[in-house]
Order: C-alpha cells, then structure tokens, then sequence
C-alpha cells in the first residue's frame, strides 16, 4: 500500500520544507520514497532536495490553472498520476498559499468522507503532517491545526509537527499544542518536536548550509552537525 505525506500549513515560513529535508535525508537511500515539490510560491524543495533530486526523486507539481489561480480538484489528477508510479512513500511539501486551500477542497468542493472513498479507491494511507511554528506565527499556525483537526475529524492520520527552534522562549505553547491533542481524543494521533538547531553555533551554520546547498548525509563532515541531524531523522 502506498503512503502519501502531506506537509501543510497555510501560514509561509513554518518549517514544511525542512520537515520534507529531514523526511528526505532519512530515506536518502530508500529508492521507494518520492518527494514532491507543491509549493509554488517558493519552490523550496526543489533547491534543499538536489540530493535525491539527482537520483531521479523529486518532482515539481504545479496546482494553478492558466489564470494562475489555485485548482483545487487538480490535486485528485495529480494523486491518480503518482499512485500509477512504482514509489511507496510519496512526501508531499505543500506550499502556504496550497495549504491554505486545503480547508475549502474539504468543506466546499467535496465532503472528507468523499476523500476517505478516494484514498480507498488509491489503496493507499494519507498521512497529514501539520506544522505548527512558535513566536509571532503561533497563533495561525495553531488556528490552522485546529480547523484542520475538526474538517478531517479522526478519519486520516494527522500528526502535529512542533518547530522546536521557533518555540525558544514560547516553552509554554508546546503545552498549549499538547494539551489540545490530548483534549481530541485521538483525532491529532501525536505531537512531535522536530527542527531543534542552534543557527548562531557552528554546527547549525553547517547544517544550515547544507540544507540551502541541497547536500545529503555524506555531505556533513562535521561531528557535532551529524550527531545533530542524526537526532532529528529519529523524530521524523
């Protein structure tokens, strides 16, 4: 059965790129994950993921019609065309101006329970990844995991991933984060910190490099930096 991870957040900035990073330097070497690039503000991805970009393993997906406007149904066309691939991991980096518009295809254009007979008639598991930042983009970030808790309403998979490095000094709304997953009973299945990397020391300067360069594992010399970033591919 194949399985789509779909990283989302409609507020730009919150960490989904370098969620699909570490997704990406985790199975670097599995040659049945595929990362797609649907950020079409940025094209983000595109850039941090050269590494297996190389190998033939990243694609660009556009969603916009010719007016350049976002199509939400056209995301059904691009699942069908994934699924018809022999990949059975597809992470899928949605951008903020996509994700935003995730809400409407859900409570608009087609019912969830519509969504649950697709993801039956794929064969497949959706899997959503919500990214959850801390500081002056918390509270949208939040909004969104809630709005997004209560359209899918227990019936896929969601995870709430917590920037770790955007909460320095906001400790206290990685409780508030965890205190409303409990209260759903379920329907947010985890909370789980990712991103936990010190910009101002030497080793974050070199992972941060890296990830801007698009570089892979063999590509971080430094001992500190790959003790860190092997910390991190354990929590994703």
């Amino acid at each position: 059965m194949k399985t789509y991870y779909f990283n989302i957040q409609s507020k730009g900035g919150a960490g989904k790129s370098m969620l699909t990073y570490l997704q990406a330097l985790k199975f670097e070497a599995d040659e049945k994950s595929l990362f797609v690039d649907l950020d079409s503000s940025t094209k983000t991805s595109v850039r941090q993921l050269r590494f297996v970009g190389l190998k033939k393993r990243v694609v660009e997906v556009d969603i916009f019609d010719r007016l350049r406007k976002i199509e939400r149904e056209k995301l059904f066309q691009v699942l069908e065309t994934l699924n018809r691939t022999g990949f059975e991991r597809v992470f899928v980096d949605f951008g903020a101006p996509e994700s935003e518009q995730l809400p409407g295809l859900f409570s608009i254009d087609f019912s969830v329970e519509e969504f649950k007979a697709f993801e039956a008639e794929l064969n497949a598991r959706f899997v959503f990844n919500i990214v959850v930042a801390g500081g002056t983009a918390y509270r949208s970030c939040f909004e969104y995991l809630k709005r997004m808790t209560e359209l899918l309403d227990g019936r896929f998979e969601l995870l709430a991933y917590v920037n770790e490095f955007t909460f320095q000094h906001y400790e206290h709304l990685v409780d508030e984060v965890r205190q409303f997953a409990r209260a759903t009973e379920g329907r947010v299945r985890d909370v789980r910190p990712f991103g936990n990397i010190q910009v101002d020391r030497s080793s974050g300067q070199h992972i941060t490099d890296n990830v801007k360069e698009g570089r892979g594992l063999p590509d971080y010399q430094s001992f500190a930096a790959r003790t860190i970033i092997r910390r991190e591919l354990e929590k994703v």
